[in-house]
């Protein structure tokens, strides 16, 4: 299933979904190459060391970065898609937690964010299909509106100085001569 286009909550979970998968692929490539920059040991990570958190957290977010893109399409099955990789996200960040408290509080939050944009701000299918402008009004409301979106919409007339009007004796209401 597809909708029409992305709706702008789709933009704002698809936009977050890239900036946490860009956010992982860096955080991942610092656990790989300096993990001295992390504040705990390596006896302190859950299950893994910095190495290995370094390689899943980079290719963790280019499947999130992939699924932020995916959002833009409007289908169904990206949309799911993300809501558990979001879901993922946020347990992947709780292990991490001792290593980057603040940063890992940050993810969470921004995963929440997604997960509410897509559950609460995706449009219904009722509403894609009345999503229509000119859904529900007569023919003559129509013709009114798209005359009017015509009319906004076309190039600006060009608008005179004042001095070339005031000064006019024709255009003050006297007779010219």
């Amino acid at each position: 299933m597809r909708g029409d286009s992305p709706n702008g909550w789709q933009f704002f979970a698809a936009t977050l979904m890239i900036v946490i998968g860009a956010v992982n692929i860096i955080q991942g490539l610092v656990a790989l190459f300096t993990p001295e920059f992390y504040v705990v040991g390596d006896t302190e990570m859950l299950v893994m060391g910095y190495g290995a958190w370094g390689v899943l957290l980079g290719l963790w977010g280019v499947v999130l970065v992939a699924s932020g893109l995916s959002l833009l399409s409007g289908s169904t099955w990206a949309r799911v898609f993300a809501i558990v990789l979001a879901c993922l996200n946020a347990l992947a960040q709780l292990a991490f937690v001792m290593a980057m408290p603040v940063w890992s509080m940050v993810a969470i939050a921004i995963d929440i964010l997604v997960i509410y944009g897509l559950t609460a701000g995706w449009p219904s299918k009722a509403a894609r299909e009345n999503s229509g402008t000119t859904a529900g009004m007569s023919a003559a409301e129509q013709e009114a509106y798209r005359s009017g979106y015509q009319a906004a919409h076309e190039a600006p007339r060009p608008a005179r100085a004042p001095e070339q009007t005031a000064g006019h004796p024709t255009e003050r209401g006297r007779p010219a001569g």
